[in-house]
């Protein structure tokens, strides 16, 4: 379980029945907190109060110090007590509420973040908002202890026009975002132009988009390949391997145990925010993935291998399931678990240290408030140049397994042990994945591992649960479970040889018709909840990319794909609804709807389906070669142990004695079967 800080004793709170880390690390508050609730907000309509909520997750730096300064102050909580009603939520366990909140807070202020801090009528339209705010006045910005107060007295004095300051922005923010503008099925244009606008946001200088802070942008890294491949446009792989090669490199990597922090504060990639999110290390290992199709460069496979061997060694619960974040903080200091002082560094290397600090560039000064994060530079590449290749890789693997064995005696930044089905689902699909590129059977076997514990654990009665922690399953149904979840089922399905392959195809396509029923209207629009929540003030909608991708987008991709899987058209009838409903936001804001324009992509693209039948090592050696090759948007159809499956693309195409056989078809239009990876390779290569 997650917690932060050193809590003040003699208090205990509501949260403490809560089954999130987030929520209990808040526990022993003086805060008079709530969940949010009926009971809270029964509080709150009877005794007319204003609403404080405090939106945040366990693995958030500036979470824990609000709290350490406010949340911990028994004035500050005696100031909430008395005028307001004080409800914490985990945006992780309820992204809906952090979906709605978090419009409001960027229209107020032009930008959001967490935590997040909203202030509330009882009738849960905000009329203030913020994010972090420090207890005292400092620097020309209202403490919190102002803001609460100045907002409890504006509440007593004119509380009838704070109630219509907010009606209005209530309805000025819920028309934009509910706002219909389709203009037709979007076109290849809509993705080269988005495409164009993004290229032009690249750091030429030190990769990735934008400047500081710099986020890993995974899925606008497989947009560029994709477009280097259907253009041949050199800036578009430049500006992916650029990006992947910079943060491969970078202190938003961890180089002792894998894996990749959230973001980097600085535009060199060097100085990370430490937390370690399931999310981002899911997404990142298919674009790597990618990476060493294209390229053919062994660095992409290691941070596939390494990253998802990170995953498996610290966020994998025994039994299945993976756990959501590693916090940022240990011992109340943000990246202390990760960062070295030279001294430390020569005292366990002896006279290795010398090397080893000149490759990872270490210094007495440090790079970081007095300490080192280890990175890649350009004196690196120079050692690689002077050294022997062997040795020098000999001696870096050496040091870096007696510096992990001594980290790993430190205090470890607490996990926050949640499992989240979408997340899961994110992750299902980067070992599939990462199973194609390394073959690893480590990859695959811990795939079905998760699918089974979903299976088994989150899906009850058909119903798909959004968070679990300790036997404890949260309430509610949300669209980025079933996407997200489909998502990696369908990849597994393309990954997995035996006999139960067909069953991940027929679990996703139930998830998929449950979602359709549940989250889409007649015009395809998705929405995050199902209809009639009672305690949303609208029916929260998310076309462009935040942190996670658009769930609604990959829903859209999944209909694609089960579409072709099954030849069952009316998927992808209901795919170019939904592309259609989007056309006026791509046409807008296209840069910030990635996986929209990936969809769309594969709408538009050739249609590529490869199908390997029979048994034996020739068919091993044939799926290396399916996975090994470039083709985006390309299906692969497994016979299930050598048998002929029922799916579609399986008739008239029985096994022969065993043999293995590949057939590749493109845009309905089959080549000539092949029995050799030879022939087979050839084929991929002319797509």
């Amino acid at each position: 379980m997650s917690t932060s800080g050193s809590k003040v004793p003699g208090h205990t709170n509501r949260l403490i029945d809560s089954s999130s880390p987030y929520l209990l690390s808040h526990a022993h508050n003086p805060v008079d907190w709530y969940e949010w609730g009926e009971e809270a907000l029964q509080k709150a309509r009877t005794e007319d109060k204003p609403i404080f909520l405090s939106i945040g997750y366990a693995a958030c730096h500036w979470c824990h110090v609000m709290e350490r300064e406010s949340f911990e102050n028994e004035d500050i909580a005696a100031l909430l007590k008395e005028h307001f009603v004080s409800i914490k939520v985990d945006r992780e366990q309820r992204p809906d509420l952090d979906q709605i909140y978090m419009s409001f807070t960027t229209a107020m202020t032009g930008s959001g973040g967490w935590p997040m801090s909203v202030f509330l009528t009882p009738h849960l339209r905000p009329f203030f908002a913020g994010t972090y705010f420090p207890p005292q006045d400092a620097y020309g910005r209202p403490g919190f202890r102002t803001v609460l107060e100045q907002i409890a007295q504006v509440y007593k004095e004119d509380r009838e026009r704070l109630h219509a300051s907010a009606d209005a922005i209530f309805d000025q923010v819920k028309e934009r975002l509910n706002r219909s503008d389709r203009t037709g099925v979007p076109d290849v244009e809509t993705i080269n132009r988005a495409a164009s606008a993004l290229l032009r946001n690249v750091d030429s200088a030190f990769g990735g988009i934008g400047q500081a802070p710099k986020f890993p942008h995974a899925l606008e890294q497989e947009l560029f390949f994709r477009q280097y491949r259907k253009t041949g446009d050199l800036s578009y792989l430049n500006a992916a391997t650029g990006a992947l090669t910079a943060m491969a490199r970078g202190g938003i990597y961890d180089h002792l145990g894998g894996g990749f922090a959230r973001y980097s504060v600085d535009r060199q990639w060097l100085v990370p925010h430490f937390e370690k999110m399931l999310y981002d290390n899911a997404l990142m290992v298919p674009v790597y993935a990618q990476a060493y199709r294209v390229t053919g460069e062994e660095s992409y496979l290691q941070v596939v291998s390494q990253t998802l061997d990170f995953l498996l060694r610290e966020m994998t619960k025994p039994g299945g399931g993976h756990y959501s974040a590693i916090d940022a903080d240990s011992e109340g200091v943000e990246g202390k678990f990760y960062t070295w002082e030279k001294r430390e560094i020569v005292e366990l290397l002896g006279e290795d240290a010398k090397t080893f600090c000149r490759y990872y560039d270490v210094t007495d000064g440090g790079n970081f408030e007095g300490q080192n994060i280890l990175h890649i530079s350009a004196e690196s590449d120079r050692m690689r140049q002077e050294m022997d290749t062997n040795t020098l890789e000999e001696l870096l693997a050496r040091c870096r397994m007696k510096l992990m064995t001594a980290r790993d005696g430190r205090t470890r930044p607490l996990t926050d042990d949640k499992i989240l089905s979408s997340w899961n689902g994110l992750v299902l699909r980067a070992l599939a994945i990462g199973y194609q590129v390394t073959m690893q059977p480590r990859y695959l076997s811990q795939a079905i591992t998760t699918a089974g514990f979903l299976r088994d654990t989150m899906y009850i009665d058909r119903h798909l649960v959004h968070a679990w922690r300790d036997g404890r399953a949260s309430e509610g149904e949300f669209l980025e479970d079933y996407a997200y979840l489909a998502w990696g089922l369908l990849e597994l399905y393309q990954s997995d040889p035996s006999r139960s392959n067909v069953e991940w195809l027929k679990w996703a396509q139930e998830l998929i018709d449950r979602a359709m029923a549940l989250f889409a209207d007649d015009q395809v629009n998705f929405y995050l909840r199902p209809e009639g929540q009672s305690d949303l003030i609208m029916r929260p909608r998310d076309e462009t990319d935040a942190s996670v991708p658009a769930p609604g987008s990959i829903m859209i991709d999944n209909l694609l794909v089960l579409s072709r899987l099954t030849d069952e058209t009316r998927y992808e009838e209901m795919a170019q609804r939904g592309l259609q409903s989007l056309s006026g936001a791509l046409r807008q804001f296209g840069p910030g709807m990635t996986s929209a324009l990936l969809a769309l992509d594969r709408m538009v693209a050739d249609r590529v389906e490869v199908v390997l039948v029979g048994t034996g090592e020739g068919r091993d050696a044939m799926f290396r070669e399916i996975c090994r090759a470039f083709v985006p948007n390309r299906l692969v159809a497994l016979s299930p142990d050598g048998r002929v499956s029922s799916v579609k693309l399986f008739e008239g195409r029985a096994v022969d004695n065993g043999e293995a056989v590949a057939y590749v078809c493109r845009n309905n239009t089959c080549r000539t079967p092949v029995r050799s990876v030879e022939e087979l390779g050839s084929q991929l290569a002319d797509l």
